[in-house]
């Protein structure tokens, strides 16, 4: 069940969204704030409240692990009283990943990327931009020459295979 706080903070989240530097999510270099109207039309985005309830409990905890039932379920779920981590270094080192990440990214910050980088087996091709935040990877007015090119470049050189 969502808590008060935890509703508050989605209502911050939303609003933090909207300007130009978000106590929640960094500062943003490169959003168009005059296209707000247009963004409140699809923003906040659904989301169950068992995936915000998650985040939250990874946030509060300081980990990366699955989601916590409370002891009883997670001894149902998982034959343990806490979640298990997540295992990034179960990833195959066969399967290419290309991760962008932004030295004012509150969610996603530098530090938290770096232990991520040194948990995986494969060596990922990286983007690091120094002055962007969470949402300018999305909404940035230079999104296509200083994100997306690179990403499509990396999914470009994988070479062409279909799965149909």
């Amino acid at each position: 069940m969502t808590n008060i706080a935890e509703v508050q903070f989605m209502i911050i989240l939303t609003l933090g969204f909207l300007t130009k530097s978000c106590i929640c999510s960094g500062e943003n270099c490169c959003f168009n704030s005059s296209r707000i109207d247009s963004y409140l039309e699809y923003e906040p985005h659904p989301s169950s409240s068992k995936n915000l309830h998650h985040l939250f409990q990874m946030i509060r905890e300081g980990t990366f692990a699955m989601y916590d039932y409370g002891v009883w379920k997670n001894l149902m779920h998982y034959k343990q009283r806490k979640p298990p981590a997540f295992d990034v270094s179960s990833i195959p080192s066969s399967l290419p990943i290309w991760m962008g990440y932004g030295g004012n990214d509150a969610l996603a910050d530098v530090a938290d990327v770096q232990r991520t980088i040194k948990e995986l087996v494969s060596k990922p091709e990286l983007l690091y931009l120094e002055n962007y935040g969470h949402i300018d990877f999305l909404l940035s007015t230079r999104g296509k020459e200083d994100v997306y090119d690179s990403m499509l470049a990396f999914f470009g050189s994988l070479g062409k295979t279909s799965s149909y």
